[in-house]
């Protein structure tokens, strides 16, 4: 692929939708000349002087993908942007990588040795907005406090970043790919029964990522602990009984990310929850398949749940009719979470809820608070199709008292809950035609 050709024409697209954003601004009484993007600064632990991890911010990474805080970019309408390349003059920590090459055919690169100096470079502000996360440094900059961060145009600009470039996608591709060599390697892992450390470990080290720089957290999960969704431990012990495993883990590339997670079963499973497995990767097929321009996505859900709950009927978990089951919501505490959610530089990407370019939302339905993407899919789309089924203690807990108590199979549940959950995720592109799975390729199941 030729990335820098890619990279140009993204820029020419980004910059097209920043115009489209700021006329938006205009019409709704935000006035400005131009905006600054600020890459971030770096923050510390509270009364340390240990530094944060950083991560950019992803209106400014949109244009230029480049490490380290403090960078700035200012796009004016009509104008060549400038980017100022902060890199301090210290010896007490290493200096972010110079410009590609390619920032330097698209825009008109400079160096500050600190945000002092990039003020002088970038000359009189007073007219544009700024977008990052210090007001401390746009006041700085002599940025007006109504133009930091102003809503309309946020609002824009956020509704811009769902449809990703052609580049863009290419980026989230390439990240599954670097995901996918992690994954094959933890298939293995699994099956020679290592510890969730040791598995941790193996999927970083096959990845070339360090611990900060996976897109979220790794999820590493035997047994039980499947069902916990953001679990974060990573136990030394070798699993026991180890029937059970999930990985929710992703990868970078370029700033964007991909988000993945497969699910595994071991020889002693118990026969009821291997079958879960193998619906579910049904199911979710099913779904990635429903993927299209003009669907709605809590109407996707909404299937999700639907069909999670024939499967807990079928398999005899719950005890009535699948109808029966979802109108007294009894398929709820085993799918505790949204089908997906919008993906790009942010693993949550921002806008999932916008119904418009102004800023309106779509709020989830009441039953399905957790939702986080209520957008009607479109052409361009990037988005996780992710559904789950789990036995949760705390969720299912309320249900073993009541009216509701002869609806489920208890003496089975309590087997499954020694099982955990199960979620297999892929990333999937919408395209004029339909859909491309971006991770499938590089991540089969197991």
């Amino acid at each position: 692929m030729d990335w820098n050709g890619a990279y140009r024409a993204h820029v020419d697209a980004v910059s097209a939708g920043v115009e489209r954003a700021l006329a938006l601004a205009r019409e709704r009484g935000e006035h400005l000349d131009g905006i600054v993007f600020h890459a971030g600064s770096l923050a510390h632990y509270h009364a340390d002087d240990l530094a944060i991890p950083f991560r950019g911010v992803p209106h400014f990474l949109r244009f230029a993908p480049l490490g380290g805080p403090d960078h700035l970019l200012l796009w004016r309408p009509g104008r060549r942007a400038r980017l100022v390349c902060v890199v301090p003059q210290d010896y007490w920590s290493e200096a972010p990588a110079g410009c590609e090459a390619a920032l330097e055919e698209v825009f008109d690169v400079c160096e500050a040795p600190d945000l002092a100096r990039a003020r002088v470079l970038l000359g009189e502000l007073g007219g544009c907005a700024y977008l990052g996360d210090s007001p401390e440094v746009a006041r700085m900059l002599g940025v007006a406090d109504r133009a930091i961060e102003p809503p309309a145009l946020c609002a824009a600009l956020d509704w811009e970043r769902g449809n990703k470039t052609p580049y863009e996608v290419a980026c989230i591709r390439e990240a599954a790919r670097i995901a996918g060599i992690g994954h094959a390697a933890v298939r293995e892992a699994v099956h020679e029964r290592h510890s969730e450390w040791e598995i941790h470990r193996t999927y970083l080290a096959e990845t070339m990522q360090l611990e900060h720089e996976t897109p979220y957290p790794n999820i590493i999960a035997w047994d039980d602990r499947s069902a916990i969704l953001h679990y974060q431990t990573k136990r030394r012990s070798l699993p026991s009984p180890g029937y059970s495993f999930l990985i929710d883990a992703g990868a970078r590339a370029r700033g964007y990310a991909c988000d993945i997670t497969r699910s595994y079963v071991r020889p002693g499973a118990h026969p009821v929850f291997r079958e879960v497995l193998a619906r579910m990767q049904v199911l979710q097929r099913c779904l990635v398949d429903a993927v299209a321009p003009g669907v709605g996505f809590v109407e996707l859900h909404t299937r999700a749940v639907a069909g999670v709950g024939e499967i807990l009927c079928e398999l005899g978990v719950l005890r009535v009719p699948i109808s029966e089951a979802l109108e007294r919501g009894l398929v709820l505490p085993f799918l505790p979470h949204g089908l997906g959610h919008h993906l790009g530089l942010q693993v949550h990407d921002v806008g999932g809820q916008q119904v418009t370019q102004q800023g309106d939302t779509r709020p989830p339905p009441p039953e399905h608070s957790y939702l986080r993407t209520t957008r009607d899919l479109e052409p361009g789309h990037v988005v996780t199709i992710e559904p789950g089924l789990y036995f949760i203690e705390m969720l299912l807990a309320p249900h073993r008292s009541g009216a509701d108590a002869e609806a489920f199979d208890w003496p089975l549940v309590d087997e499954l809950v020694r099982c955990g959950g199960v979620r297999i995720e892929d990333d999937v592109w919408v395209t004029e035609q339909g859909r491309e799975d971006l991770t499938r390729p590089h991540v089969p199941e197991g």
